[in-house]
């Protein structure tokens, strides 16, 4: 009997699927892994996305693998080539970025493409997701997987977001063409926002109304610099959402993600406002006051637009 544990369960884990898959073709019996029933299993196949998370209930002879646990362990190859019909997955691999932040070029290496929608699109479901890192950065790819996606009347979720510094006119025309939810992309560094704010003129453009900002806080920017960004976003009528280097938490990040978030409150308030609300001014200004953060004493953090911000950079 074989076992499977997704330590995030939450999140479909393809490679777990790829395992259950090549097991159940080989007449394996494959179950959720289960602690009380570990003296039953032949093998246990433990996956993690997040180095994070706590994995000090995972067996001594469990095979483990995943961006939680390290970045150079993979399936084998007759068990990577199994194409379970999720109706999520990748077209492509790799990027061609280089963010301090992020894993994908350490673990993949520069992009290239793998495959296309039918490799996991069942036939049925009226909706898929992509989950490439950059799929903009194989222009002539994009395009055909646009296509494939036309063809079939599909709604698309470019679930990792697409890179606004690739963003063409001739792209955002295919992109209106598409059925979509709404269109990802990532505001990660003041350093962006000219790119950010052509983007959004592109969008305009072309009748973009739905498209949504990932917001990376907690890495290298200030409480100032998250705003900045922020208030720019706002100020365009763009969603947002905040995301958290590693889940870090602080006074001031957990206030900001119950703002941006919700969509209703941050289109609605100004942070000042929602602060006010939440009765929790005081308390993320007294956070602020003694906050240094690159050699910046951000002491006198005030909130309803940039003009208000503390200086985020000398």
């Amino acid at each position: 009997m074989i076992a499977l544990w997704n330590l995030e369960p939450k999140y479909t884990n393809i490679a777990i699927e790829k395992i259950r898959m090549y097991y159940e073709e080989q007449n394996e019996r494959v179950v959720d892994y289960l602690p009380l029933e570990h003296h039953l299993y032949d093998k246990i196949y433990c996956s993690s996305l997040f180095d994070f998370n706590d994995k000090s209930q995972i067996p001594d002879d469990a095979i483990c693998g995943g961006t939680g646990f390290d970045l150079t362990t993979v399936l084998p190859d007759e068990i990577e080539r199994m194409k379970p019909k999720l109706n999520m997955g990748f077209t492509t691999r790799g990027c061609i970025r280089k963010c301090p932040f992020c894993v994908v070029l350490e673990k993949e290496g520069s992009i290239k493409v793998t495959g296309d929608i039918y490799d996991f699109w069942d036939g049925k479901s009226r909706s898929i997701t992509i989950l490439d890192n950059n799929i903009l950065a194989v222009k002539k790819h994009f395009k055909n997987i646009c296509r494939q996606i036309k063809k079939e009347n599909l709604k698309v979720d470019f679930n990792q977001g697409l890179d606004h510094r690739l963003l063409t006119n001739d792209i955002a025309d295919m992109l209106k063409s598409m059925r979509y939810k709404f269109y990802r992309f990532s505001f990660d560094s003041l350093k962006n926002e000219n790119s950010v704010r052509r983007t959004i003129d592109i969008l305009d453009k072309y009748e973009i109304k739905w498209s949504m900002w990932y917001v990376l806080t907690g890495y290298d920017t200030t409480p100032a610099e998250d705003l900045m960004r922020l208030d720019l976003l706002k100020s365009h009528k763009q969603k947002a959402y905040v995301q958290r280097y590693q889940g870090k938490t602080n006074p001031f990040l957990t206030e900001l993600v119950g703002w941006v978030n919700k969509p209703q409150l941050f289109a609605k308030y100004t942070f000042s406002e929602y602060l006010d609300k939440r009765g929790r001014k005081k308390k993320v200004n007294n956070y602020l006051k003694g906050l240094i953060t690159g050699g910046n004493n951000v002491n006198q953090a005030k909130y309803g637009n940039s003009k208000e911000y503390p200086q985020a950079r000398p």
